[in-house]
């Protein structure tokens, strides 16, 4: 099977792109290289949209901004996280653009064309940027990979979806998977 390659860019350049479409092209800048966003659908879909509107109801009148389909730029990289968080105090002001204020939760779902991506360099520069939790939910096999400066843990479907950044947030993770 032959590798996939991607043309590579600068963050400069990349932007500027970006700038001309909108912000509305279908890619990320991931480790110097621009990478086609392909719609998902299915299982991913689903996923993404429990995620989003479980957590839209736990964010109700609290503080703090919940966001999906934005851009973040973290270090050199622009990347689309597919849901957001920032605690209070620490929200992003909103602009046509990449957010420059790195979130304190990012939630990616992992495709069959996202997967190497969200678990490799996407991860990598998420926690070096200081990202507090990083969900990787895998709709495939059913589970969510919580990752935090102090390490990780693996939830299964019929385990109970928690946050210390969330207070009283619980959700089935099996409801992820509906």
């Amino acid at each position: 099977m032959a590798s996939v390659t991607h043309p590579s860019s600068s963050a400069a350049e990349f932007a500027a792109v970006m700038e001309r479409s909108g912000w509305r092209a279908p890619m990320e800048l991931i480790a110097g290289e621009v990478v086609y966003i392909a719609p998902s659908g299915g299982s991913v879909s689903v996923a993404q949209t429990a995620v989003a509107l479980g957590l839209g109801r736990w964010q109700g009148n609290r503080p703090g901004r919940l966001l999906s389909d934005v851009f973040v730029q973290i270090g050199d990289g622009f990347l689309a996280p597919d849901v957001a968080w920032w605690d209070a105090g620490r929200e992003p002001e909103i602009v046509t653009g990449a957010l420059e204020t790195v979130p304190d939760v990012v939630i990616e779902v992992l495709s069959p064309k996202t997967r190497d991506n969200d678990l490799g360099p996407k991860r990598e520069q998420y926690v070096a940027a200081g990202v507090r939790e990083l969900w990787l939910i895998d709709p495939a096999e059913r589970q969510v990979l919580v990752v935090t400066p102090d390490g990780e843990r693996r939830l299964t479907a019929d385990d109970t979806l928690t946050s210390p950044s969330f207070p009283g947030f619980a959700m089935r993770v099996a409801a992820l998977f509906a």
